[in-house]
This record gives C-alpha cells, sequence and structure tokens, in this order.
C-alpha cells in the first residue's frame, strides 16, 4: 500500500484556501465561530474520543444576507475520499445504527467533514453547513492528482449529507462573483431537489429493513418468540421508548431508558410492568377511549409480563425482556430521532409486514398490501383533508395510514396560515375521518398499534365481521360513519373474489369515490353478478393492470376505481390502463436484503396515471393513448369485461386499402422517372 501523501495535499489545499479571499478562515488550530467550537468540543471526536476534535479548515462564507460555514478534511490515500453505501449515500453510521468511529467517519475525507458538519448544525443556528472532503493521489509520472467531493447538511436532515459536486480544485469557493453567487444558488437548489429527497427515502427504507430483519432473526433464535407476539413486542417497546412530547417540546411521558430495567423481581416493579405501566402512560397522553386503552394494555400484559420473557435465569445478567427492548431502544429510536413519526412508523410497518408472517394468512387471505400503492390508490380517490375513509378489510392498517398521511398534508397545506384551524383539523381527522373493520384478532392488534404509533387514527378500528355483523357507525358511538372514499384490499376467497365486500359497502355509502385492488379474475368472470348490481348506482372510472408480482404469491391483480352513487350508463367511458410495467424491479422477497428498486422513475408512472384519471396536466410521458392505455365502453349488463385487454382491430377499411394503392403508384411513378422498369410479374400471353 502506498504511503499517504496526506500532509502534501494539506500544503497543497491550505494554499488554495488562503487565496480563495474570504475574510474569516480557520484551520485545525483556529476559530472562526464560538457555537461552532462549543458543539466540536462537546461532540466526540472522529475516533469517538472525549475532548472533540476539529476539521482540518474552516472557511465562513458570507453573501452579506447569510453565512455558511464550510468544514474541510483531506486525506491523502487512494480510495480515501469518501465511504458510500448501497444506495450511494454518505456513511456516517453502522450497520448497527451506531456512529462508525472506526472507519468511515476517520478514514475518509468526506465523511470526516460531513460528522463535523452533521453536529454543528444540530448544535448551532446555522441552516446548513457544507462538507468538503479533498484527497489526493500520485500517478504512475508522479503527479499529484487532487479529487474533491462536496455535501451539504441541513437542519432538516442533519444526518443527510446532499451531494453537492466533484472538483478538481477549490475554485468554486472563490469569493467573487459569478462562483460566489453560483455556489450559494446551489446550495439552496439542492436542498430541494426531488432526487435528493428520494435519496433519503431509500436510505431510512434501507436502515429500517436491515434493523428489523436482524431483530426478527434474534427474537426467533435466541428467545423463541412466535410471529404474532413479535409485532407486539416491537411496537410495545416502542411506545415506551418513543415517549410523548408537549407542544413546546417538553416530556409529557418521558422515554423508558434501558437502565431503569433492573430485574427486579418485586411485584409492581419487575422489567415487563416497568415497560406496561410506561405503555400505559403513552396512551393516556394520546387520549384514546378507555375501552381501547384496556384493550391494548391487557393484550400487551401477555406478551411482556405474563411470560418467560420477564425472568432471567440463574445464568442470565438480565431479563430476556430486557434485552430485547435495549435492542429496540439502541437500534429503532435513533432512526425514528432522524426521520420523524409519520415517516418512521410508515416505514417501519411497511417492513414488519414484509417479513413478520400473519397467522394462518394463507388459510385466512391475509393480503398486505404495499405503502406506494395504498397512497396511489388515496390519490385517485382524490383524498383530503375533508374526506371520510374507510377500509372494511384491515389489515395492518396500511391504506387508512396513507389516506390520514394525505389528509394531514392537505390540512397543513389548506391552513398553513392558521395553526389553530390546523390543529382543530388534523385532530378532526384522526379522532373522527378514519375507520377501519378487521375479523382476525392478531392483524386487527397491528392495525391498532400501527395508527397508535403514527400518532394517532386508531380510535375507530372496529373487531368485527363487515360481512355480517358490522352496521356501518362508529366504533363508540351509534352515529352513521358518514363515508365518501373506500379502499379495499379484500381477502380474495371470498365471494366473487372478494367483490362482495364493496357491494357491501357501497349500500352504505351513497356518495363520493371507492378503489379496490383485487384479483382482475373478478372483473372478467369470478363476480359476474356482484359486478352487475354494484354498476346499478356505481359508475366504473378506470381499470388499472397491476404487476404480476406485486404481491408474495405470483396474482394478477388489477385497481377498480368507482364514483360512488352514480350509475354507470353503458356510452360512460371507462380508462383502462397496464401498469404492469411501472417502473419497479422487484427481486425475490424472501433472500434480498432490499427488494424493491425504483428503476425507471417508478413514482413518475403512478403520478402519471393519476394525472390522466383525475383530467389533470401531466408531467411525464410514459403512458400513450391507445398504446399502453385506452378509453372504451362496458356493458353494465355484463359484469365481466372490466379488464385491460388491449384489442387490435385486423380489418382492412378504405382508407388502408387507398394509402396501400396510392404508395404503390407513387413508388412506380418514382421508377419510372428513374428509367427502371417497375418490378411486377407480366400477364402471359394469350
Amino acid at each position: 500500500m502506498a504511503a499517504s501523501i496526506e500532509t502534501t495535499v494539506k500544503q497543497w489545499a491550505d494554499a488554495e484556501i488562503r487565496n480563495l479571499g474570504w475574510n474569516i478562515i480557520a484551520s485545525e488550530n483556529e476559530s472562526c465561530d464560538e457555537h461552532i467550537d462549543e458543539s466540536l468540543k462537546n461532540n466526540p471526536s472522529k475516533t469517538g474520543g472525549t475532548g472533540g476534535g476539529r476539521p482540518d479548515y474552516t472557511i465562513m462564507l458570507d453573501n452579506g444576507e447569510k453565512m455558511i460555514p464550510v468544514f474541510i478534511e483531506y486525506k491523502g490515500t487512494k480510495g480515501k475520499l469518501e465511504k458510500l453505501d448501497k444506495q450511494n449515500l454518505v456513511v456516517l453510521r453502522d450497520a448497527h445504527g451506531a456512529f462508525d468511529y472506526k472507519q468511515a467517519i476517520p478514514k475518509y475525507a468526506v465523511n470526516g467533514a460531513a460528522y463535523y458538519a452533521m453536529n454543528a448544525v444540530k448544535d448551532t443556528d446555522y441552516a446548513e453547513i457544507v462538507a468538503v472532503g479533498v484527497n489526493g493521489i500520485k500517478d504512475s509520472a508522479g503527479t499529484i492528482q487532487h479529487e474533491i467531493r462536496v455535501y451539504v447538511l441541513n437542519e432538516a436532515e442533519p444526518e443527510l449529507p446532499i451531494y453537492l459536486g466533484e472538483f478538481d480544485n477549490l475554485d468554486f469557493l472563490k469569493n467573487r462573483d459569478p462562483e460566489k453567487s453560483s455556489l450559494f444558488q446551489r446550495i439552496e437548489d439542492v436542498q430541494t431537489d426531488p432526487k435528493e429527497l428520494e435519496l433519503r427515502a431509500i436510505r431510512d427504507d434501507a436502515k429500517i429493513e436491515a434493523v428489523l430483519q436482524e431483530l426478527n432473526q434474534k427474537l426467533h433464535d435466541e428467545q423463541q418468540i412466535i410471529p404474532s407476539q413479535r409485532i407486539n413486542v416491537v411496537a410495545g417497546s416502542l411506545m415506551a421508548a418513543v415517549g410523548v412530547k408537549d407542544a413546546n417540546g417538553d416530556w409529557k411521558v418521558a422515554r423508558l431508558h434501558p437502565n431503569e430495567l433492573k430485574g427486579s423481581t418485586e411485584e409492581g416493579n419487575t422489567d415487563g410492568e416497568k415497560i406496561v405501566n410506561k405503555i400505559k402512560n403513552f396512551l393516556k397522553e394520546r387520549d384514546l377511549p378507555e375501552k381501547k386503552q384496556s384493550q391494548i394494555l391487557n393484550l400487551l400484559r401477555t406478551n411482556f409480563v405474563d411470560n418467560n420473557l420477564n425472568q432471567k435465569s440463574a445464568t442470565e445478567t438480565q431479563t430476556p425482556i430486557k434485552s430485547i427492548y435495549q435492542e429496540v431502544y439502541d437500534r429503532l429510536i435513533p432512526i425514528y430521532d432522524i426521520t420523524g413519526t409519520n415517516d418512521f412508523t410508515g416505514k417501519l410497518f411497511n417492513v414488519m409486514n414484509a417479513w413478520v408472517d400473519v397467522p394462518d394468512g394463507g388459510a385466512n387471505d391475509v393480503v398486505l398490501t404495499p405503502r406506494y400503492v395504498t397512497n396511489f390508490m388515496a390519490r385517485l380517490t382524490q383524498t383530503n383533508m375533508h374526506s371520510y375513509v374507510w377500509d372494511w378489510a384491515l389489515g395492518s392498517g396500511g391504506f387508512l395510514i396513507s389516506a390520514m398521511n394525505q389528509m394531514i398534508s392537505d390540512a397543513k397545506t389548506q391552513y398553513a396560515n392558521d395553526l389553530t384551524k390546523q390543529r382543530q383539523q388534523i385532530e378532526h381527522i384522526k379522532t373522527r375521518q378514519l375507520l377501519g373493520v378487521e375479523l382476525l384478532a392478531n392483524v386487527y392488534m397491528l392495525a391498532v398499534l400501527n395508527m397508535i404509533l403514527m400518532g394517532d387514527g386508531s380510535s375507530n378500528i372496529v373487531n368485527d365481521n363487515s360481512l355480517t355483523n358490522y352496521d356501518g357507525k362508529y366504533a363508540y358511538n351509534e352515529d352513521p360513519f358518514p363515508a365518501d372514499v373506500f379502499l379495499l384490499n379484500p381477502p380474495y376467497s371470498a365471494e366473487g373474489n372478494g367483490m362482495i365486500f364493496v357491494e357491501k359497502a357501497f349500500q352504505k355509502q351513497t356518495k363520493g369515490f371507492g378503489a379496490v385492488i383485487i384479483q382482475d379474475s373478478a372483473g372478467s368472470g369470478k363476480a359476474t353478478e356482484i359486478n352487475k348490481r354494484i354498476l346499478h348506482n356505481n359508475r366504473l372510472k378506470a381499470s388499472i393492470k397491476m404487476p404480476g408480482d406485486l404481491f408474495k404469491a405470483s396474482v394478477q391483480t388489477s385497481i377498480y376505481l368507482f364514483e360512488v352513487g352514480t350509475p354507470h350508463q353503458s356510452d360512460d367511458n371507462v380508462y383502462f390502463f397496464d401498469l404492469r410495467d411501472d417502473g419497479y424491479t422487484r427481486t425475490n422477497r424472501k433472500k434480498a436484503r432490499v427488494n424493491l428498486f425504483d428503476s425507471n422513475d417508478a413514482k413518475g408512472h403512478y403520478q402519471e396515471v393519476v394525472d390522466i384519471v383525475l383530467d389533470k396536466s401531466k408531467k411525464t410521458d410514459y403512458f400513450k393513448l391507445n398504446d399502453n392505455y385506452y378509453k372504451g365502453t362496458i356493458d353494465p349488463a355484463s359484469g365481466k369485461d372490466w379488464n385491460y385487454n388491449k384489442k387490435i382491430d385486423a380489418t382492412p377499411k378504405e382508407e388502408d386499402f387507398k394509402k396501400v394503392i396510392g404508395d404503390y403508384l407513387s413508388w412506380e411513378v418514382s421508377q419510372i422517372l428513374k428509367g427502371q422498369q417497375p418490378d411486377f410479374p407480366v400477364a402471359p400471353q394469350q
């Protein structure tokens, strides 16, 4: 391995910096800002030691309106510019969620600079800080080649270095126009770049999935906890670990630290009871109905208190439940703190759905819908802050979560200048505008816990049979639920592949829209009579053929979108889409660490379908009329012509004949003008 030339790189870079023209610059042993100094002093060094550390050089950019610190780190060895993960994101934490003080942060220029910038953004009033990594390599002729990569870290996402650019020298930092103006503008623009925002989602998904896969394996191997219990143990531990803050950010229910679990055998003071007591306070502050609080606590007590997990053997130093809680606290809470409640829990349960087997899932037709599909269907149904949304086969609550997020987002936009109305509307959304019905007790509890952690739309989740017992009312009073949005992925073994759920729900919903994702055999003959009855009072607006590998079992599905309360007429146009090529690449779900890749702007594909169906202006051009989508009619008296089925009419028309003859005559004339004999058969002499 070649010797490091970091000293030579430092000499070159220091000289470059001193010639950039900035008034405030500081080498490693100098100070440029007392607040930055304080942050560097109070945080661990790049190797994790006490006493802090300092960047090799700091520059204070100033355009007269704002100041932006720049932290620069040097290296002088091939391959030591930056360490990226599989998503091409700068590595700051290791696979266990701890800061990587052994490899990434101390040994790579970009990672070291980003680490210092991350801490300073968290600790100071600077909205963004630039991290610059400089590395130098001698080529075969002995000439030093410099490589420079630059990232921005901001207060909104301090652990997400956003790529700014790659350079050969430091001239991009010059204190003169146009370089200075261009740099400030690029720093501003890159922070709202949709591609960079997408990277955040990829990173968070990958981290949560990796942690949960390892946690799942540990719960299975070391504790022999069955899948349904794992859901409750992880979710309950999270409730105790996240705590509850008030509007000012002060703790109303403090987090339960693992150190508080002492392994006591005193009644009321065991580890499991301490966790359950913290959950009790968590639920109380979330203002859930007392009946639902009791129901949840009774269920979780069996997992945390009344079993062997709450007892340690003679050879164990701590209870198994503390070991599990420690894992959740150390590995999931850091991700929660970075991503925020809605993003975290949505990703968390999306991953848990994928790796946790639902009890008797095959027999009971439990099919958990991917989050991007539930989001898509919520947009198709035009869900907004005034919508009343219900799901009659709830599963883990994915549809209601997507709807709730969309409704809350709309409320924040509509009431951006009136925070009081905004809070009131969001509270009303969570407590009055969402309702789900789920028959299976274990799946029902998964949905409840999911919605509670989302913050919380669990008030009206009903454990009942929606086909035989549910009367269309709220969970805790006798008022009818005024539904105007219906979202569903039904059990496909039910009558009509599950279309019976749609019919029953539409008998109680009189307006708005409904969307169901279902085996598309339901629209081609398996639900003929039900479909005909549905069309008596509801109009089919769109039929969207989905990828065949959307779910674990290869099954062809379609999404049917309805306008509720409007009878379907024989001349009503229906949009038929082929979305089988949706921009995602999927891998084997059992073996792949990450099994879904946005390989061709999948979000753009889904958004374009929404734009076409809702008659909006398209931003992309993936779907072409009469190519991969078309408008057509269906027979309301048929009930089996609902699916995308592109037909090519090969019957020649008069205009086709005229075109062929015209083309031939044009060719013949051109041949004669060229002095060539047309090549066509000559009639035999008689």
